[in-house]
């Protein structure tokens, strides 16, 4: 009974990731179209920043899609060894692009670069913290191996 359960909630999450996959191709078409058509700068970028952001989601959509549906996601100590030092200094590059932000923000007088400026911002915080995670992983990898 917990099978046919989990069974179906995993088809239905299935479904409901294919419909979301859907909508990130959607966004894409849609930004490329504003893109196309405007001649401003600062809408081109923010489509721009839309439209690889969606194309990411619907990678990370395909990646686990893929997991429920072809080979579960795995992640060994060996995966991780070979990057373990790189990913220290990228941490240390996401901090630096942090800090930098904030003064960039702090020193401009202009709505609109604060503006697009936050939205550097906001995506270096993100990129740390996965940087993070994926550090923090190791420790976890390694714990359950050992």
């Amino acid at each position: 009974m917990a099978l046919k359960k989990a069974q179906a909630r995993d088809e239905k999450m299935l479904d409901l990731l294919k419909k979301w996959a859907k909508l990130e191709d959607y966004t894409i078409r849609s930004c490329s179209n504003i893109g196309r058509k405007t001649k401003n700068p600062i809408i081109k970028t923010f489509v721009t920043a839309i439209k690889n952001d969606s194309a990411k989601h619907k990678a990370i959509i395909k990646l686990i899609t893929d997991s429920m549906t072809k080979k579960a996601l795995v992640l060994t100590p060996d995966d991780l060894k070979g990057v373990s030092d790189l990913l220290d200094k990228h941490i240390t590059y996401e901090k630096t692009s942090i800090t930098t932000a904030h003064k960039a923000i702090a020193m401009s007088r202009d709505s609109m670069v604060q503006q697009l400026l936050r939205l550097i911002l906001e995506d270096e915080k993100k990129h740390a913290k996965l940087a993070k995670q994926i550090n923090e992983l190791k420790f976890k990898v390694t714990a359950r191996v050992t």
